[in-house]
């Protein structure tokens, strides 16, 4: 009886928490003291924060052949590119705030430790498509190595790369990205070429709203960046956005708890 009893309760418990739009540290959770974006730092303040779907981090090829995490592409208060120049070179800068660039290894070694956190993986756009995917497989081979395939996901404002990911990653969640209000790539699109995904900025979202409502007919998985602020929260409440990405997840976490925005999502069919 009283198995049944607590099977009950936990029931109960259940079908009372209310979903919304999971939470994305854009870059890691660098805004906190002591870290600097994309760097290990960062990674593990995300980490010890709790309460995340995932993070959200970039990757460059360096002139010597060495994937590393950096958004790219001035590595942060240096003129090294994170491109064009070596690793060799970028390994000895010190960033702002006192991190090292990590390499693609190192900070997958470390977001291993915690497989329940999701790793988007941003595939910054090269010169050529060519070198697009070389660093796609060099990514994937590394993440099959490590056995970390079920924890990752792939993003990029490269078209080439995203097809890419779909090819080398079969089955993994791929997202496009972009910015521009001009983009040609709809919901139809996506789901033509297998693309799971739309990561667009609140500039585009916030302006084209009915580019949510094709992806949410289609299946296609929304992503709204940067949210930093309440009313973008709202906003993405309001229109059932799936994830949200954050340079303050923090502040973004706790809005998101609110009785108010809960209230708001149940409201919204979440």
């Amino acid at each position: 009886m009283k198995k049944i009893i607590c099977t009950l309760i936990a029931l109960a418990v259940t079908t009372t928490v209310i979903a919304q739009p999971k939470l994305v540290a854009h870059r890691g959770f660098y805004k906190a003291p002591g870290a600097d974006e994309n760097t290990i730092a960062a990674l593990h303040n995300a980490q010890k924060l709790g309460g995340l779907y995932g993070v959200e981090f970039d990757i460059n090829l360096t002139a010597d052949g060495e994937v590393i995490v950096a958004h790219g592409s001035k590595i942060l208060g240096t003129n090294l590119d994170a491109q064009k120049d070596t690793w060799a070179e970028i390994q000895k800068v010190t960033l702002p705030n006192g991190n090292k660039v990590p390499t693609l290894r190192e900070w997958l070694a470390e977001a291993k430790k915690q497989p329940n956190l999701k790793q988007i993986c941003e595939i910054k756009k090269h010169a050529t498509p060519e070198i697009e995917t070389k660093i796609i497989e060099i990514l994937i081979a590394t993440i099959n190595e490590l056995g970390m395939m079920e924890q990752m996901e792939f993003t990029s404002f490269s078209y080439h790369a995203c097809k890419e990911c779909v090819r080398l990653a079969p089955g993994r969640p791929v997202l496009y990205l972009n910015s521009s209000l001009s983009t040609k790539v709809d919901a139809d699109v996506l789901a033509t070429d297998r693309i799971s995904g739309m990561s667009y900025s609140m500039y585009v979202f916030m302006n084209m709203p009915h580019l949510v409502d094709q992806c949410q007919a289609k299946g296609i998985e929304t992503t709204l960046w940067i949210v930093n602020h309440p009313e973008v929260v709202d906003w993405a409440v309001k229109h059932r956005i799936d994830y949200i990405s954050s340079d303050y997840p923090d502040k973004m976490k706790a809005y998101l708890n609110s009785p108010a925005v809960k209230k708001a999502a149940k409201k919204a069919g979440y």
